[in-house]
């Protein structure tokens, strides 16, 4: 029989798994969000999440009584995940589609330099030509094109 401080100490774990469990599932409905997956990759998107929590939770539960599963390990995995979803479900989601909003407009910054900076080369190009070319409009100059005829032996 375990002590009461050791199931206290395990029901605690467990509940900080069903919050963990709580933010893994708050993200993933973030990312679903974005990504709008079709009939096709839900499943399989499905399939990734329990991928990754499942060993988070079998950590958890291990941490916590050896990976025993009790009642109090359900009860205590539950009324995590309801806390969880009352409290902090909200403000996470929030601060998680500001994340995606503060990196995308990072990213279309980065982009747009990468493009202005590799375009710089032909932009430079084109000014010089048009200035050369209206400088020699404005100088009365007229545009010279140079011709090569090719001296033939058999004339004269």
């Amino acid at each position: 029989m375990e002590s009461l401080g050791t199931q206290l100490y395990a029901f605690g774990i467990v509940l900080l798994a069903g919050i963990t469990l709580g933010l893994f599932f708050d993200l993933f409905r973030v990312i679903r969000g974005l990504l709008r997956p079709s009939v096709f990759s839900t499943p399989l998107l499905d399939l990734l999440f329990w991928a990754l929590i499942t060993p988070v939770l079998v950590l958890y539960l291990i941490l916590a009584n050896w990976g025993e599963l009790r009642g109090y390990v359900i009860i205590g995995l539950l009324l995590g995940l309801f806390f969880y979803r009352l409290l902090l479900s909200g403000m996470i989601i929030s601060l998680l589609l500001w994340l995606v909003q503060v990196i995308g407009g990072f990213l279309n910054l980065v982009v747009s330099f990468v493009i202005w900076l590799a375009s710089f080369p032909v932009l430079l190009f084109q000014e010089a030509r048009f200035s050369w070319s209206h400088r020699q409009k404005s100088l009365g100059g007229t545009k010279r094109t140079w011709h090569f005829r090719p001296r033939l032996r058999w004339r004269k």
